[in-house]
């Protein structure tokens, strides 16, 4: 079954020249594209005081002041609450959402970060499951576009976003691969973001949507005449780590529903009280030793996954970042993490997505090289190639044999 999904897809590939590169790639210059969406401006009777803090609470609704301003719910950082473009980011976000359809129920509005927004070259994109529920996506095109399309075939990134929240969220992260010369494809799941709710008879399964997904840009999309359907990942967190876990299994031999294309690598990043039942191909776990309060396991996230770390038969990373909590992942401005977080997941995600789609040696450097900044209370760990590694703060931890 497997060869024949492949089979067809290579085909359909071919048809469109998705296997050739240079300009016989069918597609000579990018689709149009734009910018992460910035929320538009506030209500005219606030617009001139959005950066004012002391006189915006006094003058808004309490429900609304409660959404900006409660450091218990949000956990402002000094960075943040001090930056005026942010403030005003996050005040006019928060007025869009209470109008524009935004999902009251998520603690997260869906226009990212204005850092990463100007950031990225973007096509938005609606497609359907295999159930009839609409779904919003985003292609973030390799180098923000500035480069040809003629530089095809690209390898493939597929992102998985955590529950409740949205592509903007995760912004950072696909421009982090798109940077670096990736075809980025995130997407909302049903229920989530800008995606519609469950139509009658969707069970919401997010293997199915991501599968599904995956299908629309391979088959469907304008960009899959530049894809490199031999070099595909997929890289989730928190409920979108279950996912690209689920996502991986499919990669199994004898995998019961396997993925329209190829996946060749995965990373999980936070991944919460997850198990798997087989794992075919390189799996990263990337967490934070303090995880929480925000995951459902406050502060013990790392303990509670190294079962999974160690369940894995594939080639294998453990990633514990020092101090970083269950939000290093994403870009939402006022949630607190450690300031070197994100520069943890970014070195550790692009490596191993570098080794395993693209086979470039140089990324052994990252992954075997340790990091000050890994968790001093966690073991961080690598099998790569059969060869065990174990890291923390300070580098690699000795093997105790040397000093027998």
């Amino acid at each position: 079954m497997r060869l024949v999904c492949v089979g067809l897809v290579c085909m359909v590939l071919a048809a469109c020249g998705g296997s050739s590169a240079g300009g016989e790639n069918g597609l000579a210059v990018w689709p149009a594209s734009q910018q992460g969406e910035n929320p538009p401006p506030a209500p005219e009777q606030f617009e001139p005081i959005v950066s004012n803090g002391d006189e915006l609470a006094s003058a808004l609704p309490g429900n609304v002041a409660n959404r900006l301003f409660d450091p218990l719910a949000f956990g402002y950082t000094i960075n943040d609450i001090s930056d005026p473009v942010i403030v005003e980011h996050m005040v006019r976000a928060t007025f869009a959402q209470l109008q524009d359809g935004s999902r009251l129920q998520h603690a997260y509005h869906w226009y990212g970060h204005p850092d990463e927004n100007a950031g990225v070259a973007l096509i938005p994109v609606e497609f359907f499951n295999r159930y009839g529920t609409r779904l919003y996506g985003e292609i973030v095109l390799p180098y923000q576009a500035k480069g040809s399309p003629a530089e095809g075939p690209f390898p493939v990134i597929i992102a998985l976003q955590g529950l409740n929240t949205n592509v903007g969220m995760y912004r950072w992260w696909h421009r982090l691969f798109a940077d670096n010369g990736y075809m980025v494809f995130a997407f909302d799941f049903s229920g989530q973001g800008h995606s519609d709710d469950e139509v009658e008879g969707d069970p919401g399964n997010n293997l199915h949507d991501a599968q599904d997904a995956m299908a629309y840009l391979f088959e469907r999309s304008s960009v899959a005449s530049v894809l490199n359907a031999e070099q595909v990942g997929v890289i989730g967190h928190s409920m979108g780590a279950g996912a690209a876990l689920r996502v991986q299994e499919q990669e199994a031999d004898n995998a019961s529903e396997p993925n329209p294309v190829r996946i060749k690598a995965a990373v999980a990043a936070a991944p919460v009280g997850e198990s798997v039942s087989a794992n075919p191909i390189p799996v990263m776990i990337q967490t934070g030793d303090h995880d929480g309060p925000i995951a459902p396991i406050p502060f013990a996230n790392p303990a509670v996954v190294r079962p999974l770390y160690d369940s894995l038969s594939s080639d294998r990373a453990f990633i514990v970042a020092e101090a970083a909590s269950h939000g290093q992942h994403t870009n939402y401005p006022l949630i607190p993490t450690s300031t070197w977080g994100r520069e943890i997941a970014a070195n550790y995600s692009l490596a191993w997505m570098d080794y395993y789609l693209r086979g470039d040696a140089a990324a052994l450097s990252v992954l075997e090289g340790g990091h000050p900044h890994l968790s001093y209370l966690h073991d961080s760990a690598t099998r790569i190639n059969g060869v065990e590694m174990t890291y923390r703060g300070n580098g690699l931890v000795p093997d105790p044999a040397e000093f027998e």
